[in-house]
């Protein structure tokens, strides 16, 4: 009898994802949003309640939901996790949203975490859409990075969110850096942000292999509807699009009726979660499926899709047969970080080289600054911050940041991030380089633009 009672409160604190994620278990995490206009938390938590219910009842899949992080909602991810029944609280992941948070109210929303159970959080910076630049400098951000930092050593199992669908080259080097750092800080899982690209979801475990990370991946997808594919084109969701190929094959598709449009959703799903399985992912979150009958369906698919899908060359087949070459679309000029993805599963025989972006096209105007930082401003970071501040705002863009980084940013203010990060690219820059917010070159994608001009190396190659 003594056993029996010191393991019934074992089994309640053991963590059920992690140990799904350890165990090999396929995951299904249907994304869902706060309610935005519950003035009490149980009520948010009891509309929610019945699709959290629907996804852990799941069979032959480990079924759970992702709570999502917005500024428009009454209550954040973390509290209605808090909120939920002591049981569930483990079972499911919540985003921390940095956006309108400094790193005290972040701290807190971690504090929640740890005082409730709910301890699979994920941090992001959050988006800075629609604000403009002045909007979004004068609201609080805590970076992903930041908030990582300050989970090391607490007891919470926490996840990073990454954009692989980028087709520059310097952007997608500098966004893969910023994934080390991140990892370096204590993420213990990566969720890939969504994309049709299925090429980028292997580049990426490709990329953590040749890394020898063995962290868990999730994918992110979405089922569209029509008013989705709409938001998407539009740029309303920040770091998700579609090749122009693509979005011709979905007008093809739009043009059918309802029911024809959502089965050919439903296939591309299945296609997809075969794929990441194939390709090592450990499990999907779904967003668009937030109603427990449309849950329950997908999670259905996907058992169906698993089933029918037993190799990856029979999923290769059929992928090309349906849309690769719409999703590949994006123009030969596109940077993939390996070659041969999508045409083999694993690279067995040898570490996969990283594909050479090419030249860098930094401009003499660059160059010429470059030298002028390099003279004034060697050893910035050895002086107080306010020194020379006039010269450096003319030369480097100088945003009198507390302790001064140009020498070991290639002389480029990190503080023009109208957000203040200090990883890299956020999770909306756009597949150009270019910033979400301001419309110009992300300052850390022009970072690794020099850093590829002053070494032959790949950025990542000679980061250590």
């Amino acid at each position: 009898m003594s056993s029996l009672q010191l393991d019934m409160p074992l089994a309640q604190n053991e963590n059920v994802f992690k140990k799904a994620l350890d165990d090999g278990k396929f995951i299904f995490l249907a994304e869902c949003s706060a309610p935005v206009n519950e003035m009490r938390c149980q009520s948010a938590v009891e509309r929610i309640l019945p699709l959290i219910t629907t996804m852990a009842e799941q069979k032959d899949l480990y079924g759970g939901v992702a709570l999502t992080d917005f500024r428009d909602a009454s209550w954040s991810a973390l509290e209605l996790a808090s909120a939920l029944p002591e049981e569930l609280r483990k079972r499911n992941i919540a985003f921390v949203s940095g956006d309108g948070r400094d790193a005290a109210a972040a701290g807190a929303q971690h504090e929640l975490a740890l005082s409730s159970g709910a301890v699979n959080v994920v941090p992001v910076s959050g988006h800075g859409y629609p604000f403009s630049v002045r909007e979004c400098r004068s609201r609080k951000y805590c970076g992903s990075l930041e908030q990582l930092e300050m989970l090391q050593n607490r007891e919470v199992f926490p996840g990073t969110v990454f954009n692989p669908f980028q087709y520059d080259g310097c952007t997608a080097l500098a966004s893969y850096r910023a994934l080390d750092k991140k990892i370096a800080a204590g993420a213990q899982f990566i969720i890939a942000q969504s994309g049709w690209d299925m090429l980028h979801y292997q580049a990426l475990a490709w990329y953590l292999l040749r890394q020898k990370q063995y962290l868990p991946m999730l994918a992110h997808l979405t089922f569209l509807t029509p008013d989705k594919v709409e938001k998407i084109i539009a740029g309303e969701i920040p770091g998700v699009r579609m090749s122009a190929a693509f979005r011709k094959l979905i007008s093809r598709e739009l043009l059918g009726s309802r029911a024809q449009f959502e089965a050919a959703q439903y296939r591309r799903l299945e296609l997809q979660v075969a794929g990441c399985r194939h390709m090592g992912f450990s499990g999907v979150i779904i967003s668009g499926v937030d109603v427990p009958g449309r849950a329950a369906l997908v999670a259905s698919r996907i058992r169906s899709a698993l089933q029918e899908f037993k190799s990856f060359e029979h999923f290769l087949s059929e992928y090309n047969e349906h849309q690769a070459s719409a999703e590949m679309g994006n123009g030969f000029r596109a940077y993939h970080m390996f070659d041969r993805v999508l045409r083999r599963q694993y690279p067995f025989e040898a570490p996969p080289d990283i594909s050479d972006p090419g030249e860098a096209g930094v401009t003499l105007k660059e160059r010429t600054a470059y030298k002028l930082k390099k003279i004034f401003f060697r050893k910035a970071d050895q002086m107080r911050p306010g020194r020379d501040r006039l010269l450096k705002k003319i030369l480097a863009g100088c945003r009198g940041c507390q302790k001064c980084t140009l020498p070991q940013h290639h002389f480029y203010c990190i503080g023009n991030c109208p957000k203040r990060l200090q990883s890299g690219p956020c999770g909306g820059v756009q597949s150009d380089g270019k910033c979400e917010i301001s419309g110009k070159d992300c300052v850390f994608v022009r970072i690794m633009r020099y850093e590829r001009h002053l070494s032959s190396k790949s950025g990542l190659e000679s980061r250590r």
